[in-house]
């Protein structure tokens, strides 16, 4: 996969400062998963979910989220108390 956009990964997501800290997250974890076969370990984490010829753990996971292997779902916790926020205006 080439180049990805951030900003069609900005309207994907919704929130730079979410999809900052999700592909932080991810890329992370693929640099763990990376270190754990180069040391013959075992990987908590799923490896890198699409073949790349990338070899940086963040434009892995950039193009995770651009494919939609990767995703950020609100918590419901999140959605009650916006709820009960507009219902007391």
């Amino acid at each position: 996969m080439g180049k990805v956009a951030i900003d069609d990964l900005k309207n994907k997501i919704g929130n730079r400062y979410i999809l900052t800290i999700l592909a932080f997250k991810r890329a992370r974890h693929i640099k763990s998963c990376i270190n754990a076969d180069k040391y013959m370990r075992t990987c908590k984490w799923p490896k890198p979910l699409l073949e790349t010829d990338s070899k940086k753990p963040l434009t892995i996971a950039l193009e995770e989220i651009a494919e939609g292997k990767i995703y950020y779902k609100e918590s419901k916790k999140k959605e009650e108390k916006e709820q009960e926020e507009e219902e007391s205006k």
